[in-house]
């Protein structure tokens, strides 16, 4: 979901003035009360832990790969909607190898390892140790998938002492891998007396899935969290000119785990997205979901103007071992949603950082103002001169009222394009009501 033409307000450095515009942090909408894959309570036991799930376009399905705690044996299974699913049973190539606690699948790169080459999915599995040979060692190992479904494991394994909540993400921009793991070790805390803590999010690099360039940590606790809180993992993925992040965020006190949004640059440096609400809240008491709320291993998916989640939850806590009660729920939100700033009954304003404006340029809002308005104007960012509107793009003339759309095309009188100004930068005012603004798109007319 790259697109350098998006502009998200996860923070303040696209924005150049503020007044009276509230940033909200919105929550996922479950898609189903139920979870979409539950456990079958015979072999799978009552526990689905964590899961991967890609989209097959070829067969235009949904393929998802995940464990159970009765066993830690590799299943799948297959789905046209996300909803619906079917078990295609064990998913490995030699079960004897197999024993995972967690896993993730993505697209081969250009650079992999010959053991690699030919696969459709490349990946990583956590193993717990297994092989009657011990020829399986405990930690991470690489995985791939010659023919899409059954999965093989490479050894050795890769990173000795790393943890075992991992994400892995192929960049194709860069032609890298990305993971993210617990390093081994522990942090200390900030606080006087306060735990000595084992989770947080280190990064490694590699292009060919086998050789590992250790770059740190990149997302843990701090002095604003908790006490008790820990970093579990996060899943990245590439979204508009940078990067998002789902941060898993357990509060080891109280065994429960809810989801954050961060954001990065460069997918090396986190921030977690102020005011730190969850994405992804745990259920309410009682529900399938109560006490854990994770990403399954995966970017969402986008399907018409909805990005479809899937995640784990549980209903007992993070030490409950052969009493977990875990299964796969499904979630979405609106397209490009994730932080909207928020204008009330008096009327809000946001102006942009400077933007580019060397060639024509058009406009589009992700906004919904059913009981309100926006209006748009457009200032030239001349250095030391105070920006007013440029003729013919005043806000009046834009104005929209009842809309609730992703992309909004905005318009003055019969004015779509944005031609150039001189200095070849411009200011963007948005001023609303009664109004939830998510996101804009600024591109050049093609």
């Amino acid at each position: 979901m790259f697109d350098p033409d998006l502009h998200l307000f996860v923070n303040e450095e696209e924005i150049s003035l503020k007044q009276r515009m509230y940033r909200m942090i919105h929550p996922v909408r479950r898609e189903e009360f139920d979870p979409v894959l539950s456990p079958n309570g015979e072999d799978e036991g009552t526990a689905i832990g964590y899961a991967s799930v890609v989209r097959d376009e070829e067969n235009g399905v949904y393929r998802m790969w995940y464990m159970c705690h009765a066993d830690s044996k590799l299943r799948g299974a297959v789905s046209e909607d996300g909803r619906e699913w079917e078990r295609r049973g064990g998913m490995v190539v030699n079960e004897e190898q197999f024993a995972l606690d967690n896993m993730a699948l993505v697209e081969l790169g250009p650079d992999v390892d010959e053991w690699f080459e030919g696969a459709k999915l490349v990946g990583y599995g956590y193993g717990k140790g297994s092989g009657k040979d011990g020829s399986t060692s405990h930690g991470l190992h690489m995985l791939r998938s010659m023919d899409g479904e059954r999965v093989e494991m490479r050894v050795p394994g890769i990173l000795p002492g790393v943890g075992d909540r991992s994400s892995l993400v192929f960049d194709e921009l860069t032609g890298e891998y990305s993971l993210i793991s617990r390093p081994s070790g522990r942090t200390p805390g900030f606080r006087k007396g306060e735990l000595v803590r084992v989770r947080t999010g280190n990064l490694w690099k590699s292009r060919d899935l086998v050789d590992w360039e250790n770059l740190g940590v990149v997302v843990k606790y701090d002095e604003q969290d908790r006490h008790d809180v820990e970093i579990y993992g996060i899943q990245p993925f590439r979204y508009g000119a940078g990067w998002l992040g789902l941060v898993e965020v357990y509060f080891r006190g109280r065994e429960r785990l809810e989801t954050q949004l961060a954001w990065s640059e460069d997918g090396m440096k986190w921030e977690r997205v102020e005011p730190r609400d969850p994405v992804l809240r745990m259920g309410g008491e009682g529900a399938w979901d109560s006490h854990w709320v994770v990403s399954t291993n995966n970017p969402p998916f986008l399907v018409d103007d909805r990005l479809m989640i899937f995640y784990s939850g549980a209903g007992t806590k993070h030490g409950s071992k052969n009493r977990h009660k875990r299964g796969i729920g499904l979630a979405s939100l609106r397209r490009d949603g994730w932080v909207s700033l928020e204008a009330g009954r008096e009327e809000g304003v946001v102006v942009t950082a400077p933007l580019p404006l060397e060639k024509p340029m058009q406009l589009e809002l992700n906004a919904n103002a059913y009981s309100g308005y926006v209006s748009v104007e457009v200032m030239a960012a001349e250095e030391g001169k105070e920006s007013q509107a440029l003729e013919g793009y005043e806000g009046e003339a834009s104005m929209a009222e009842g809309i609730d759309a992703v992309r909004h095309p905005v318009h003055w009188g019969e004015k779509r394009v944005i031609e150039p100004v001189e200095c070849g930068r411009c200011y963007l005012r948005f001023a609303m009501k009664q109004a939830s603004f998510f996101s804009y798109r600024w591109s050049a007319v093609e």
